[in-house]
């Protein structure tokens, strides 16, 4: 951990042209088609306007929203969400990584006529532009301009990049953190082999980018880059104390989030583990759906239906990093390109062992593996590993032009291969409004209240979810000052006026005959502290809805109830800032002994690898917009009122509410302890009021359910939000005890309200007042255990 530390003039402008390989009036030229390769995969967010309903995309612009609520308001790191969870306040922003709401605000506000929608949709996009670019120049480092672009293009084109999570999904801060991964590496990277100042500042803010943009994909990549320092370091010791160093100052620059979000962890519930939907037992993936290849999009879906996979075209192209690893080497320069082959290989298979089911026993003994929830969220990192296999491949190929041609044509495969992904269903033009009644509102009808599926940040002391109060939300409706006190509570005599509300804080002045308990439609939470004309007072939490309570006494006071510091809040900003102005000393006092004065040998660019790849890229965009887009070959549409992709066609009408159109059951055969997979197709065929519940039952006789699974929300969308036009595919895997006796047994569908646990009448043909419909049988094979 040796550099030259000395003041005195320093390029910077000439570092950071280093760092991007412009050095000395040599231009990569692979950086402009890197970019342009972004944009591309970012098309579906650039031609349409708005964003889509029904997917995490609806959310993360609600939470956007708010915290530009809370900016507005004077509050630039809140912790606390004042307007989510019906209005009673939610502390989201102390635990919920922020940085993409933060990017989201920033773009609203540069870019003109923008609002919140257009500012999130931009934090997608440069999502896809920092995945390119962050991949290219990490594979450019370790392999040559070649592996480089082919490696960005295999990152930005794999399935989980592309579409999954931003469009089926709509997971903008995971999508982020993921895309911010490459530059992390290679940051990284090159800050252990030749450290500089710039360096290091893109070292610590990559690193820690990707941990302030989403807490579990952060945990993730921390976890890989440390390997990858152990990996190198141990052998040579070479950058052996700059890992340490990035990641403390990484730690330390957003330490004001996770320092208080680590020690008030009992603060909240935080009920994202256990049985039901976030198992992570019911989301392991098959190899065979790992290796297949993407599916058609159906736009006559609500959702989109497809493949949790790795690419075809990906996983065959990285299959020569074997011959990499296993080759023998006489050269050192050869030897670290097969180390660093090596890890990203076992990376990979790690990545793709660990969504398997044979990895469930980890997942279950390693402390804190189930708050992942999912083990498919491991192929945005697992797709990262297989572009740089894929660019590692490059080097068993002979110089030009053999390698230019290879490259080119595996340029071509994985783009050409991932164009049915840029054909998501559309969505409507319009958003709609992002004023916090409106996000109350919606979480009314999505029952996703405080922005989350299951309350996931609620104050332990809120005992019982109290009903919407309708004052409350009329004063946040008609954009008034917001009104938080109980009116019911206060005595006739009393008077409370509003002095001032802002987010974390409400300035009251009471004029009372006689002492009374006034109360706030405000949900407590450390940090909350009350005072009476100056003088601090006692809170009083009321149970069960666990809002702020206080005595008043008699006479007329200032009241103000405010949202403060609490010491790990207070110990995590000062270590903020803290590592803000080492941070910044370093680079302005630390340069380089010498500078860089050109591009090293083996990665100046080819003039003709860039004509063809940017000819190739233009070709194929050519043909999407003037071919595919016109004639709609990569996508389809099942008309209203039916579902093309359902393997059997089956009808049933349950209430002339909701119709069953058909069903998946690929397997029949199963053994005891085994999976049975069903899938469901339903449509509305009315209007809903009501969230209905679904189940499947393996049964025999038909009155007793061997095993079952049911649905809160089926297809992951409350009923009342199906629209008539579409239908909803919902998916089981039934889990067949052990001590199920081998045979026959049906497999029973219907609906039903929890509330009261009535179940829909079927209304179709000879099948009147029966309350399910039999859809099949599964035989079970084998002895039970």
């Amino acid at each position: 951990m040796q550099a030259k530390i000395r003041s005195g003039p320093g390029s910077a402008a000439e570092s950071i042209l280093d760092l991007a390989g412009i050095q000395k009036k040599q231009i990569d030229w692979g950086i402009l088609l890197v970019l342009a390769l972004g944009l591309f995969a970012a098309t579906p967010f650039l031609s349409r306007p708005s964003l889509p309903h029904q997917t995490d995309a609806e959310l993360h612009i609600y939470r956007a929203a708010e915290l530009g609520h809370a900016i507005r308001g004077g509050v630039f790191y809140p912790r606390w969400a004042p307007n989510l969870f019906l209005g009673y306040g939610y502390p989201i922003f102390n635990y919920y990584a922020p940085l993409t709401y933060y990017l989201s605000n920033a773009f609203a506000l540069a870019l003109p006529n923008a609002g919140i929608v257009t500012g999130v949709k931009g934090v997608f996009i440069l999502g896809f532009l920092f995945a390119s670019l962050g991949t290219y120049l990490l594979g450019r480092e370790l392999f040559g301009y070649e592996a480089g672009v082919l490696a960005a293009a295999a990152f930005s084109f794999s399935p989980y990049i592309l579409f999954i999570d931003p469009h089926a999904r709509g997971g903008l801060a995971e999508h982020f953190a993921i895309c911010l991964t490459p530059l992390a590496f290679y940051f990284f990277h090159q800050m252990m082999h030749s450290p500089s100042r710039w360096k290091l500042l893109g070292s610590v803010l990559s690193l820690s980018g990707v941990v302030f943009s989403h807490n579990l994909t952060g945990l993730v990549v921390s976890g890989l880059v440390a390997g990858y320092w152990l990996w190198h370091a141990i052998p040579s010791r070479r950058g052996a104390l700059w890992g340490p160093a990035v990641f403390i100052l990484a730690a330390a620059l957003i330490a004001l989030f996770w320092f208080p979000a680590l020690f008030e962890r009992d603060a909240i519930k935080l009920q994202v583990i256990g049985p039901g939907h976030f198992d992570f037992r019911e989301h392991f993936l098959s190899f065979r759906e790992l290796l297949a290849p993407s599916r058609l999009i159906d736009w006559g879906a609500t959702g989109p239906r497809f493949r949790h996979n790795l690419g075809l075209t990906q996983w065959v192209l990285a299959l020569p990093v074997l011959l990499v690893v296993l080759r023998p080497c006489k050269t050192p320069k050869r030897n670290r390109k097969r180390r660093d082959s090596a890890y990203f290989l076992i990376g990979a298979l790690g990545l793709i062992f660990m969504m398997l089911p044979a990895s469930k026993p980890i997942w279950e003994s390693v402390p804190g593996m189930a708050y992942l929830q999912f083990p498919w969220r491991l192929l945005g990192p697992a797709s990262f590993m297989l572009a740089l296999c894929i660019a590692s491949g490059t080097t068993l190929l002979p110089e030009r032009p053999w390698r230019t041609s290879a490259v080119a044509a595996g340029f071509t495969l994985i783009i050409v291969a991932a164009l049915p992904l840029l054909y998501p269903a559309p969505w409507h033009p319009e958003f709609g409004d992002t004023t916090p009644a409106d996000i109350i509102e919606w979480e009314q009808e999505s029952q996703a209240y405080g922005t989350t599926s299951t309350g996931d940040f609620l104050p332990v002391t809120v005992e019982m979810i109290p009903p919407p109060m309708p004052s409350l939300i009329q004063t946040l409706a008609a954009d008034a000052v917001v009104d938080k006190v109980n009116r019911a509570t206060v005595p006739d005599a009393a008077r409370v006026h509003i002095i001032e509300h802002k987010p974390d804080y409400d300035h009251l002045r009471v004029e009372t005959p006689k002492a009374f308990t006034l109360r706030l439609y405000t949900f407590y939470f450390p940090g909350w502290r009350a005072y009476i004309d100056g003088k601090r007072v006692q809170i009083e939490v009321a149970a069960p809805e666990g809002f702020i309570t206080l005595k008043v006494p008699e006479g007329t006071h200032e009241v103000l109830v405010r949202f403060e510091n609490t010491l790990p809040r207070r110990i995590g900003s000062v270590v903020s800032a803290v590592a803000v102005i080492a941070l910044a000393a370093v680079c302005i006092l630390w340069q380089n002994r010498e500078e860089n004065t050109g591009l090293p040998r083996q990665h100046q660019s080819s003039y003709v690898l860039w004509r063809w790849l940017g000819g190739l890229l233009i070709l194929i965009l050519s043909f999407k917009l003037t071919v595919l887009d016109p004639m709609e070959l990569l996508h389809y549409r099942s008309p209203a009122g039916q579902a093309l992709p359902a393997q059997h066609r089956f009808r049933a009408n349950f209430g002339d509410k909701i119709e069953l159109l058909g069903y998946d059951l690929p397997e029949t055969r199963v053994p005891p302890g085994g999976t049975v997979r069903v899938v469901l197709y339903w449509r509305a065929m009315t209007e809903l009021q009501k969230n209905y519940q679904t189940f499947v039952h393996l049964a025999e006789p038909l009155n007793v359910a061997w095993a079952q699974e049911d649905h809160l929300n089926p297809g992951g969308l409350p009923t009342s939000r199906w629209p008539r036009e579409k239908y909803v595919w919902d998916e089981y895997e039934i889990e067949v005890p052990p001590e199920t006796p081998p045979g026959d047994y049906r497999v029973n569908v219907g609906l039903y309200l929890m509330s009261d646990g009535s179940r829909l009448r079927r209304l179709d043909g000879d099948q009147n007042n029966e309350d399910s419909a039999v859809i099949g049988a599964v035989t079970v094979v084998g002895k039970p255990h």
